[in-house]
Order: C-alpha cells, then sequence, then structure tokens
C-alpha cells in the first residue's frame, strides 16, 4: 500500500493485535484499540498488566491491523520500540473510548459511560503506549 493508503486505513476503527516477547522470549498477542497520527501509534494500558512488563523487558513490538472477514483481504503492521509515558493517558482514553465505542443501546452506552469514569480516576496508574515505526509493512489483495 502507499503511505496515503496506509494512513486511511490505520485511521479507521479497527482492533490491532499488540504482538510483543514474553519474558521467556516467546510471542504473545493482545487485542489493543489504537490510535495513528501518521507519525505513531498510542494505545493505553494500566500499568500493572502484563505487557507492560514484557515491554519494560524488551521494547520491541508490533502492532498488526486487518480487515474483517467478508472485506478485501488488507493488513497493516507497524513495527518498533514501544515508549512508556505517564502523560496525556486521559485524553488519549477519552478518544479511543468514542472511536470504539459507539452504542445505540442506552444501558451499554451508560455502563460504557461509567467505565470511562472509572479510567478517569485510576489515571495515575495507567500508561501511555507508543510506537514509532521502524519498519510499516503492509499487504492489500
Amino acid at each position: 500500500m502507499s503511505r496515503a493508503e496506509i494512513d486511511e486505513f490505520l485511521s479507521e476503527p479497527r482492533i490491532g493485535v499488540l504482538c510483543t516477547n514474553d519474558l521467556d522470549g516467546s510471542p504473545n498477542g493482545v487485542p489493543v484499540w489504537f490510535e495513528w497520527d501518521g507519525e505513531q501509534v498510542r494505545m493505553f494500558s494500566s500499568a500493572s498488566h502484563r505487557k507492560i512488563a514484557r515491554l519494560e523487558n524488551d521494547p520491541r513490538a508490533s502492532i498488526l491491523v486487518a480487515r474483517e472477514v467478508g472485506e478485501t483481504e488488507a493488513w497493516v503492521a507497524v513495527d518498533g520500540v514501544v515508549s512508556i509515558g505517564e502523560g496525556d493517558v486521559v485524553p488519549l482514553m477519552e478518544r479511543l473510548a468514542g472511536r470504539y465505542w459507539v452504542d445505540e443501546d442506552p444501558a451499554i452506552a451508560k455502563a460504557h459511560a461509567e467505565t470511562v469514569d472509572m479510567w478517569r480516576r485510576a489515571a495515575a496508574r495507567l500508561r501511555v503506549l507508543t510506537i514509532v515505526p521502524e519498519e510499516i509493512r503492509s499487504y492489500r489483495a
């Protein structure tokens, strides 16, 4: 894909799979929400989550984003080193919740709003994960 096509693909709300190396060196992938600004991928996580320990041990990672079944096959992988920070987690979390939780059911919307409020209160225990690409790989059928 061209860089413009990659930017457009990553601007859509898709689930990414963050691939890290486990403490014993084995691969470990977890689904994540993410934001791509054309230069870096940003995610957030609880500081106590095991992916933080994995990244502190080995900061190399890849996030793989693929199309859904039924769509023309395409994927983008962003490879690089993850930095872990404490700042600006609330605005990032709020943007991602707004991007990924589009709720028409009032009960679900209420539960999601309560989760966002809980995250705001726990912001000191959340971390921003940032990947500046060393390589971007892509495929489109």
